[in-house]
């Protein structure tokens, strides 16, 4: 008797549940494989940023302080003009003028994130370019993938700025200068102020625009920053007192804020994101 089966080809249910298995198949290979990539990734960030650190320490101790960075304005957090300690005022790197004009600090905070990408690699050519002419920081500097410390000729010479493995500029988040309460007379002596984002962070220095956006310092030491995946900074907001919790209590919504969950995947050299 002839089997019928014999021969016969596939159903088109056989085909379809075989397709839809290659399909599961391919989809959870693509989704390790990312996950393999974005590792890598991450992890190649980590490598250069915490040798970035390791550079920018070198740097200051061979100095006997933080690189600092501030603005000719007047009358800036940053700086206390007229102070009879010349340290009070002492700045390495400028601040691009659009990240320091506004109004009013909110009104700046919000300009600031957006403008941040188009200044963050200005300043990373100034501090990555301080330590090129310092033997112990540039020696140590060479250890990072050339791939992420990427120059441009300027003036016939090669600006560095280390930039994270998405291509996006690492951020350097230097703290403030030592906070104040000796000057000549009142007007000289810092006070924390919410009209003018002044604070004082917990290591006894002035809270910068660039720590209140990323979160403040820790012991005085400079941290960098990687926007990410997403490519985005973000803004924390981080305007308390360094006695105060953070994020700010009585404010369920502050974490969905859409500005504080861009910060959510940002990469740092070292934990500042104590809460």
């Amino acid at each position: 008797m002839m089997n019928h089966r014999q021969g016969r080809g596939f159903t088109l249910i056989e085909l379809t549940v075989t397709i839809v298995i290659i399909l599961i198949l391919a989809t959870i290979s693509l989704s390790i494989g990312n996950r393999v990539l974005r590792k890598g990734e991450t992890d190649e960030t980590i490598s250069a940023m915490k040798i970035g650190a390791a550079a920018l320490h070198e740097f200051a101790e061979s100095r006997g302080r933080q690189l600092s960075y501030g603005t000719t304005q007047q009358n800036w957090p940053y700086l206390l003009q007229g102070m009879s300690d010349s340290s009070a005022w002492k700045w390495d790197i400028v601040i691009p003028s659009d990240m320091v004009n506004g109004d009013n600090v909110e009104a700046l905070l919000a300009a600031r994130e957006k403008t941040l990408h188009e200044n963050v690699e200005a300043i990373g050519r100034q501090v990555w370019t301080r330590l090129q002419g310092h033997d112990a920081s540039r020696k140590t500097m060479s250890k990072i993938n050339e791939d992420l410390m990427l120059g441009e000729i300027e003036n016939g010479q090669t600006v560095p700025c280390l930039h994270d493995s998405w291509g996006n500029p690492i951020l350097v988040v230097l703290p403030g200068r030592k906070w104040r309460t000796d000057g000549a007379s009142d007007v000289y002596n810092d006070q924390e102020d919410a009209s003018n984002s002044s604070w004082r962070d917990r290591d006894g220095t002035v809270r910068t625009f660039e720590e209140r956006l990323q979160g403040p310092a820790i012991n005085g030491r400079a941290y960098l920053v990687s926007a990410g995946p997403d490519g985005l900074f973000g803004n924390l907001d981080y305007a308390v007192s360094a006695s105060e919790s953070f994020p700010p209590e009585g404010d369920e919504g502050f974490v969905n804020r859409p500005e504080y969950q861009r910060t959510l995947d940002n990469i740092y050299s070292y934990e500042v994101r104590t809460w």
